[in-house]
């Protein structure tokens, strides 16, 4: 209760208190979003050729998303299937 009284007992020292605490919960966002971790793999497949992009994934990610990519039919294939 003290330290609300100290707070509030002034218009300069309240200013500051509320920069403070925003500074320092921003510094706190920071620190979250660095260590989650945004994970991207992308497989483009043209042709015979594929193409693998990965940003941040970890090996497990890979090898889930090139079994995924490899159990989706060729473009032909799926015309075929669809008529």
């Amino acid at each position: 209760m003290e330290f609300l009284r100290f707070v509030f007992s002034s218009f300069w020292v309240w200013l500051g208190f509320i920069i403070l605490v925003s500074v320092a919960g921003s510094g706190v966002i920071e620190l979250v979003r660095a260590c989650r971790r945004d994970r991207k793999v992308t497989v483009v497949r043209m042709g015979t050729q594929v193409q693998m992009t990965v940003e941040n994934a970890t090996k497990e990610d890979v090898q889930n998303t090139a079994v995924s990519a490899a159990a989706v039919p060729e473009r032909e294939e799926w015309e075929n299937e669809q008529q």
